[in-house]
Protein backbone atom coordinates (compact mmCIF):
# COMPACT_ATOMS: atom_id res chain seq x y z
CA UNK A 1 0.00 0.00 0.00
CA UNK A 2 2.71 2.02 0.32
CA UNK A 3 3.61 2.14 -3.47
CA UNK A 4 0.32 3.16 -3.89
CA UNK A 5 0.37 6.10 -1.70
CA UNK A 6 2.70 7.65 -3.95
CA UNK A 7 0.74 7.72 -6.76
CA UNK A 8 -2.78 8.70 -5.18
CA UNK A 9 -0.21 11.41 -3.06
CA UNK A 10 0.26 12.93 -6.88
CA UNK A 11 -3.24 12.14 -8.17
CA UNK A 12 -4.62 14.59 -4.80
CA UNK A 13 -1.63 17.00 -5.47
CA UNK A 14 -3.07 18.36 -8.69
CA UNK A 15 -6.41 19.38 -7.29
CA UNK A 16 -3.84 21.34 -4.28
CA UNK A 17 -3.52 25.65 -5.07
CA UNK A 18 -2.75 28.13 -2.06
CA UNK A 19 -2.02 31.10 -2.51
CA UNK A 20 0.93 33.31 -1.46
CA UNK A 21 0.72 36.42 -3.46
CA UNK A 22 -1.52 38.99 -6.40
CA UNK A 23 -0.99 37.66 -9.26
CA UNK A 24 -1.60 39.69 -13.05
CA UNK A 25 -2.19 37.54 -15.74
CA UNK A 26 0.07 37.33 -18.85
CA UNK A 27 -0.48 38.64 -22.18
CA UNK A 28 -1.16 35.76 -24.04
CA UNK A 29 1.24 34.48 -26.67
CA UNK A 30 -0.31 33.63 -30.58
CA UNK A 31 -1.33 29.98 -31.30
CA UNK A 32 -1.29 28.75 -34.72
CA UNK A 33 -3.80 27.58 -37.31
CA UNK A 34 -7.54 27.83 -37.29
CA UNK A 35 -8.20 25.35 -34.25
CA UNK A 36 -9.10 26.55 -30.68
CA UNK A 37 -7.10 25.78 -27.41
CA UNK A 38 -8.81 25.72 -24.49
CA UNK A 39 -7.37 24.81 -20.68
CA UNK A 40 -8.32 24.80 -17.35
CA UNK A 41 -7.67 25.03 -13.94
CA UNK A 42 -7.79 26.64 -10.44
CA UNK A 43 -6.26 29.72 -8.90
CA UNK A 44 -7.51 31.58 -5.84
CA UNK A 45 -9.13 34.84 -5.44
CA UNK A 46 -7.23 37.47 -4.20
CA UNK A 47 -8.74 39.23 -1.66
CA UNK A 48 -10.99 35.83 -0.23
CA UNK A 49 -8.23 33.21 -0.61
CA UNK A 50 -11.27 31.15 -1.93
CA UNK A 51 -9.60 29.04 -4.85
CA UNK A 52 -11.52 30.21 -8.01
CA UNK A 53 -11.68 27.72 -11.21
CA UNK A 54 -10.50 29.68 -14.45
CA UNK A 55 -10.21 28.81 -18.26
CA UNK A 56 -8.36 30.01 -20.69
CA UNK A 57 -8.99 30.00 -24.71
CA UNK A 58 -6.41 30.80 -26.93
CA UNK A 59 -4.17 32.15 -23.51
CA UNK A 60 -7.25 34.36 -23.05
CA UNK A 61 -8.78 33.77 -19.21
CA UNK A 62 -12.04 33.55 -17.96
CA UNK A 63 -13.16 33.07 -14.51
CA UNK A 64 -15.81 30.57 -14.20
CA UNK A 65 -16.38 30.56 -10.07
CA UNK A 66 -16.91 33.59 -8.22
CA UNK A 67 -14.70 33.32 -5.28
CA UNK A 68 -17.05 33.02 -2.76
CA UNK A 69 -16.71 28.85 -2.43
CA UNK A 70 -13.98 26.97 -2.99
CA UNK A 71 -13.67 25.33 -6.60
CA UNK A 72 -11.23 22.81 -8.15
CA UNK A 73 -11.97 21.76 -12.39
CA UNK A 74 -10.93 18.38 -13.07
CA UNK A 75 -11.64 18.16 -16.78
CA UNK A 76 -12.90 20.38 -20.12
CA UNK A 77 -14.77 19.76 -23.15
CA UNK A 78 -16.29 22.23 -25.83
CA UNK A 79 -19.02 21.65 -28.23
CA UNK A 80 -20.30 24.14 -30.85
CA UNK A 81 -22.31 26.13 -28.60
CA UNK A 82 -21.25 24.87 -25.00
CA UNK A 83 -18.13 25.10 -22.98
CA UNK A 84 -18.44 22.46 -20.87
CA UNK A 85 -16.35 21.90 -16.92
CA UNK A 86 -16.20 19.60 -14.50
CA UNK A 87 -15.35 20.10 -11.22
CA UNK A 88 -15.82 20.59 -7.21
CA UNK A 89 -17.37 23.21 -5.23
CA UNK A 90 -17.67 23.52 -1.39
CA UNK A 91 -21.46 23.83 -0.16
CA UNK A 92 -19.87 24.32 2.77
CA UNK A 93 -19.49 20.72 4.20
CA UNK A 94 -18.22 18.67 1.61
CA UNK A 95 -16.85 19.50 -2.01
CA UNK A 96 -19.43 18.11 -4.54
CA UNK A 97 -19.09 17.20 -7.89
CA UNK A 98 -20.61 19.75 -10.43
CA UNK A 99 -20.78 20.11 -14.68
CA UNK A 100 -20.74 24.12 -15.85
CA UNK A 101 -22.09 24.21 -18.97
CA UNK A 102 -21.44 27.85 -20.14
CA UNK A 103 -21.19 29.02 -17.20
CA UNK A 104 -24.38 27.22 -15.49
CA UNK A 105 -24.03 25.05 -12.84
CA UNK A 106 -25.39 21.60 -12.69
CA UNK A 107 -24.78 19.51 -9.39
CA UNK A 108 -24.38 15.85 -10.68
CA UNK A 109 -25.61 14.17 -7.21
CA UNK A 110 -27.96 15.33 -5.04
CA UNK A 111 -26.96 13.47 -2.13
CA UNK A 112 -24.77 16.28 -0.71
CA UNK A 113 -22.01 13.28 0.41
CA UNK A 114 -18.30 13.97 -1.23
CA UNK A 115 -18.29 13.74 -4.80
CA UNK A 116 -15.91 14.70 -7.32
CA UNK A 117 -15.70 14.20 -11.05
CA UNK A 118 -13.10 13.11 -13.67
CA UNK A 119 -13.63 12.99 -16.97
CA UNK A 120 -16.09 15.01 -19.49
CA UNK A 121 -16.82 13.24 -22.97
CA UNK A 122 -19.17 14.65 -25.77
CA UNK A 123 -20.61 12.65 -28.43
CA UNK A 124 -23.02 13.85 -31.01
CA UNK A 125 -25.53 15.60 -28.67
CA UNK A 126 -24.54 13.34 -25.58
CA UNK A 127 -23.20 14.81 -22.69
CA UNK A 128 -21.28 11.99 -20.34
CA UNK A 129 -19.49 12.40 -17.21
CA UNK A 130 -18.00 10.27 -14.42
CA UNK A 131 -17.56 10.58 -11.03
CA UNK A 132 -16.96 9.11 -7.55
CA UNK A 133 -19.03 9.52 -4.82
CA UNK A 134 -19.32 8.47 -0.96
CA UNK A 135 -21.73 5.89 0.03
CA UNK A 136 -23.66 5.39 3.29
CA UNK A 137 -21.17 3.37 4.40
CA UNK A 138 -18.43 5.93 3.14
CA UNK A 139 -17.02 3.31 0.67
CA UNK A 140 -16.25 5.68 -3.01
CA UNK A 141 -18.42 4.78 -5.49
CA UNK A 142 -17.95 5.26 -9.34
CA UNK A 143 -21.23 6.55 -11.46
CA UNK A 144 -22.13 8.30 -14.96
CA UNK A 145 -23.91 10.83 -15.39
CA UNK A 146 -25.39 11.35 -19.04
CA UNK A 147 -27.75 14.00 -20.42
CA UNK A 148 -28.64 13.81 -16.51
CA UNK A 149 -29.29 10.23 -16.06
CA UNK A 150 -26.99 8.62 -13.38
CA UNK A 151 -25.53 4.80 -13.46
CA UNK A 152 -23.71 3.18 -11.12
CA UNK A 153 -20.86 1.50 -12.28
CA UNK A 154 -18.89 0.04 -10.16
CA UNK A 155 -19.05 -2.37 -6.45
CA UNK A 156 -20.62 -0.58 -3.49
CA UNK A 157 -18.86 -2.90 -0.99
CA UNK A 158 -15.01 -1.77 -2.50
CA UNK A 159 -13.52 1.65 -2.72
CA UNK A 160 -12.39 2.46 -6.24
CA UNK A 161 -10.27 5.21 -7.83
CA UNK A 162 -11.55 6.48 -10.97
CA UNK A 163 -9.35 7.18 -13.73
CA UNK A 164 -10.57 7.50 -17.49
CA UNK A 165 -13.72 7.72 -19.84
CA UNK A 166 -13.80 7.23 -23.80
CA UNK A 167 -17.19 6.86 -26.01
CA UNK A 168 -16.74 5.01 -29.21
CA UNK A 169 -19.96 4.86 -31.06
CA UNK A 170 -22.69 3.04 -29.11
CA UNK A 171 -19.91 1.72 -26.66
CA UNK A 172 -19.06 3.55 -23.52
CA UNK A 173 -15.78 2.71 -21.61
CA UNK A 174 -14.62 3.58 -18.32
CA UNK A 175 -11.04 2.58 -16.63
CA UNK A 176 -11.00 2.52 -12.75
CA UNK A 177 -8.77 0.88 -9.63
CA UNK A 178 -10.94 -1.23 -6.96
CA UNK A 179 -9.67 -2.32 -3.76
CA UNK A 180 -8.44 -5.88 -3.44
CA UNK A 181 -9.20 -6.92 0.77
CA UNK A 182 -7.92 -10.46 0.28
CA UNK A 183 -4.35 -8.76 -0.78
CA UNK A 184 -4.90 -4.80 0.81
CA UNK A 185 -3.96 -3.73 -2.86
CA UNK A 186 -5.79 -2.00 -5.95
CA UNK A 187 -6.54 -3.98 -9.28
CA UNK A 188 -7.00 -1.90 -12.74
CA UNK A 189 -10.45 -2.58 -14.30
CA UNK A 190 -12.11 -1.52 -17.76
CA UNK A 191 -16.03 -1.39 -17.61
CA UNK A 192 -17.34 -1.43 -21.22
CA UNK A 193 -21.31 -0.94 -21.37
CA UNK A 194 -21.40 -3.02 -18.27
CA UNK A 195 -19.12 -5.31 -19.00
CA UNK A 196 -16.19 -5.37 -16.56
CA UNK A 197 -12.69 -6.48 -17.53
CA UNK A 198 -9.46 -7.14 -14.93
CA UNK A 199 -6.39 -5.99 -16.64
CA UNK A 200 -4.44 -6.87 -13.65
CA UNK A 201 -4.78 -9.55 -11.20
CA UNK A 202 -4.54 -7.57 -8.02
CA UNK A 203 -1.51 -9.19 -6.21
CA UNK A 204 0.00 -5.86 -6.16
CA UNK A 205 -1.11 -2.28 -6.32
CA UNK A 206 -2.13 -1.00 -10.12
CA UNK A 207 -4.03 2.50 -11.32
CA UNK A 208 -5.66 3.25 -14.23
CA UNK A 209 -4.62 6.21 -15.89
CA UNK A 210 -6.97 6.82 -18.92
CA UNK A 211 -8.68 5.38 -21.90
CA UNK A 212 -8.65 5.74 -25.53
CA UNK A 213 -9.67 3.87 -28.49
CA UNK A 214 -8.27 3.34 -32.38
CA UNK A 215 -11.23 1.28 -34.30
CA UNK A 216 -11.57 -1.71 -32.83
CA UNK A 217 -8.24 -1.59 -30.68
CA UNK A 218 -8.40 -0.86 -27.03
CA UNK A 219 -5.83 1.49 -25.29
CA UNK A 220 -5.09 1.82 -21.08
CA UNK A 221 -2.52 3.31 -19.58
CA UNK A 222 -1.95 2.02 -16.10
CA UNK A 223 0.45 2.58 -13.58
CA UNK A 224 1.26 -1.09 -11.90
CA UNK A 225 3.91 -1.42 -8.82
CA UNK A 226 4.92 -5.13 -10.11
CA UNK A 227 7.52 -5.56 -9.55
CA UNK A 228 9.14 -2.73 -8.18
CA UNK A 229 10.84 -1.01 -5.77
CA UNK A 230 8.13 2.10 -8.02
CA UNK A 231 5.43 2.04 -9.97
CA UNK A 232 5.72 1.88 -14.13
CA UNK A 233 3.95 3.04 -16.17
CA UNK A 234 2.63 0.17 -18.74
CA UNK A 235 0.22 0.44 -21.92
CA UNK A 236 -2.22 -2.55 -21.93
CA UNK A 237 -3.87 -2.78 -25.81
CA UNK A 238 -6.44 -5.36 -26.52
CA UNK A 239 -5.31 -7.61 -23.78
CA UNK A 240 -1.33 -7.18 -24.05
CA UNK A 241 1.26 -4.99 -22.10
CA UNK A 242 4.16 -2.95 -23.14
CA UNK A 243 6.28 -1.54 -19.99
CA UNK A 244 7.16 2.16 -20.74
CA UNK A 245 9.45 2.55 -17.48
CA UNK A 246 10.79 -0.09 -16.08
CA UNK A 247 10.11 0.42 -12.26
CA UNK A 248 13.20 1.72 -11.35
CA UNK A 249 12.54 5.66 -10.80
CA UNK A 250 9.83 6.93 -9.96
CA UNK A 251 7.10 7.56 -13.00
CA UNK A 252 3.79 8.64 -13.24
CA UNK A 253 1.34 8.69 -16.45
CA UNK A 254 -1.85 10.97 -16.10
CA UNK A 255 -2.82 10.96 -19.43
CA UNK A 256 -3.52 9.00 -22.63
CA UNK A 257 -4.74 10.33 -25.94
CA UNK A 258 -5.44 8.91 -29.59
CA UNK A 259 -4.16 10.97 -33.00
CA UNK A 260 -4.54 8.69 -36.28
CA UNK A 261 -2.87 5.67 -35.21
CA UNK A 262 -0.27 6.88 -32.48
CA UNK A 263 -0.93 6.87 -28.82
CA UNK A 264 -0.06 9.54 -26.20
CA UNK A 265 0.47 8.89 -22.45
CA UNK A 266 1.70 12.25 -20.51
CA UNK A 267 3.16 11.83 -16.92
CA UNK A 268 6.59 12.91 -15.03
CA UNK A 269 9.55 10.52 -14.06
CA UNK A 270 12.48 11.45 -11.87
CA UNK A 271 16.06 12.73 -13.29
CA UNK A 272 18.84 11.90 -11.74
CA UNK A 273 18.88 15.25 -9.23
CA UNK A 274 15.39 14.13 -8.12
CA UNK A 275 13.57 16.73 -10.42
CA UNK A 276 10.32 16.06 -11.86
CA UNK A 277 10.26 15.88 -15.52
CA UNK A 278 7.66 16.12 -17.66
CA UNK A 279 7.53 13.67 -20.52
CA UNK A 280 5.28 12.88 -23.15
CA UNK A 281 5.67 8.83 -24.98
CA UNK A 282 4.79 8.58 -28.04
CA UNK A 283 3.92 4.80 -29.40
CA UNK A 284 5.94 3.94 -26.15
CA UNK A 285 8.93 6.36 -26.95
CA UNK A 286 9.65 8.91 -24.46
CA UNK A 287 10.44 12.45 -25.02
CA UNK A 288 11.40 15.02 -22.08
CA UNK A 289 9.00 17.88 -22.53
CA UNK A 290 10.37 20.31 -19.73
CA UNK A 291 12.80 22.08 -17.96
CA UNK A 292 15.47 19.12 -16.37
CA UNK A 293 16.13 21.65 -13.83
CA UNK A 294 12.56 22.08 -12.52
CA UNK A 295 10.28 19.84 -10.91
CA UNK A 296 6.88 19.79 -13.27
CA UNK A 297 3.99 18.24 -14.00
CA UNK A 298 2.34 16.87 -17.02
CA UNK A 299 -1.57 16.78 -16.61
CA UNK A 300 -3.89 16.22 -19.30
CA UNK A 301 -3.21 15.91 -22.79
CA UNK A 302 -5.57 16.57 -26.19
CA UNK A 303 -4.52 15.98 -29.77
CA UNK A 304 -6.52 17.03 -32.93
CA UNK A 305 -5.62 17.46 -36.70
CA UNK A 306 -1.46 17.94 -36.66
CA UNK A 307 -2.15 19.27 -32.81
CA UNK A 308 -1.12 17.81 -29.72
CA UNK A 309 -1.40 19.99 -26.74
CA UNK A 310 -1.38 19.74 -23.16
CA UNK A 311 -1.54 20.87 -20.02
CA UNK A 312 0.32 21.34 -16.98
CA UNK A 313 2.57 23.48 -13.94
CA UNK A 314 6.37 24.03 -12.89
CA UNK A 315 7.28 24.84 -9.14
CA UNK A 316 9.28 28.01 -9.24
CA UNK A 317 12.53 27.36 -6.88
CA UNK A 318 11.91 25.35 -3.45
CA UNK A 319 8.69 27.40 -2.81
CA UNK A 320 5.30 25.93 -3.14
CA UNK A 321 4.07 28.32 -5.96
CA UNK A 322 3.27 26.61 -9.60
CA UNK A 323 3.13 28.13 -12.88
CA UNK A 324 0.21 27.36 -14.98
CA UNK A 325 1.50 26.33 -18.44
CA UNK A 326 0.45 24.48 -21.87
CA UNK A 327 2.60 23.01 -24.29
CA UNK A 328 1.27 22.61 -28.17
CA UNK A 329 3.27 20.25 -30.19
CA UNK A 330 6.43 21.21 -27.73
CA UNK A 331 6.10 24.95 -27.45
CA UNK A 332 5.61 26.14 -24.02
CA UNK A 333 3.27 28.92 -22.76
CA UNK A 334 3.56 30.04 -19.59
CA UNK A 335 -0.73 31.12 -18.53
CA UNK A 336 0.64 32.34 -14.99
CA UNK A 337 3.61 34.14 -13.80
CA UNK A 338 4.42 31.75 -10.90
CA UNK A 339 3.41 34.63 -7.97
CA UNK A 340 0.37 32.34 -6.97
CA UNK A 341 0.16 28.46 -6.87
CA UNK A 342 -1.99 27.97 -10.20
CA UNK A 343 -2.06 24.36 -12.23
CA UNK A 344 -3.76 23.44 -15.52
CA UNK A 345 -5.85 20.38 -15.01
CA UNK A 346 -7.76 19.74 -18.24
CA UNK A 347 -6.67 20.76 -21.61
CA UNK A 348 -9.10 20.51 -25.18
CA UNK A 349 -8.79 21.87 -28.73
CA UNK A 350 -11.90 22.46 -30.73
Amino acid sequence: MKKLFIILTLFVALAACKKKGTETEPTPDPTPGAKNYYAVGSDLNTTTGVSVIKYWKNGVVTNLTDGTKSAFPNSIAITNTEVLIAGVEHNGTNFIAKLWRNGVATTLSSTGRISSPNKIFTSGNDVYVTFTEKNASDINVIKLWKNGIITSISDETKNTLLKGLYVNGNDVYITYAEYVPSHDTYSAKLWKNGTVTNLTAGFYDAATIGVTVIGSDVYVAIGDSEPGPYFKIRQWKNGSFTDLTDGTVIATANDIAALGNDIYIIGQQSSTTTNSLGKIWKNGVATTLTDVNQINFLNSVAANGTDVYIGGYERIGTTTNYIAKTWLNGQETKLSQGNSDCRIMGVFIK
